[in-house]
């Protein structure tokens, strides 16, 4: 199976340097990644492909690869990765302290390094 939208070549020009502006445009090759997998993979049905217009194939050429779907579906991953991210390290104090089992226990959490201020003299 041939994937056009992981086809990429960084040397652009093809001189045997790397500009800056090759730079960028991998840096937006990137980003674009995910829409463009995402049209690429909806081109090959049909009626999904009739409905929404896509021309993403060897046949038809891939300018689907630049239109709002693509855009607007890698605008949706790479938002909910970073909601992701975010939520890994949040603190959900509220909704899991009826579930936690070391303060059902009595035995105390970790709260992380105490402050100088909080040192108690022994």
């Amino acid at each position: 199976m041939n994937i056009q939208a992981l086809h990429f070549v960084l040397d652009i020009d093809g001189n045997g340097t790397i500009e800056r502006w090759e730079v960028l445009d991998a840096a937006k090759w990137f980003f674009s990644l995910p829409g463009r997998l995402l049209v690429e993979g909806l081109g090959n049905i049909p009626l999904i492909a009739d409905t929404f217009g896509i021309r993403a194939s060897a046949a038809t050429g891939y300018a689907s690869f630049h239109s709002l779907p693509a855009t607007g579906a890698s605008l949706i991953f790479w938002v909910l990765l970073l909601v992701l991210l975010t939520r890994i390290g949040a603190n959900r104090n509220g909704a899991n302290n009826a579930t936690d089992t070391a303060s059902a226990t009595g035995t105390p959490r970790y709260r992380g390094p105490r402050r100088k201020d909080e040192y108690r003299p022994r």
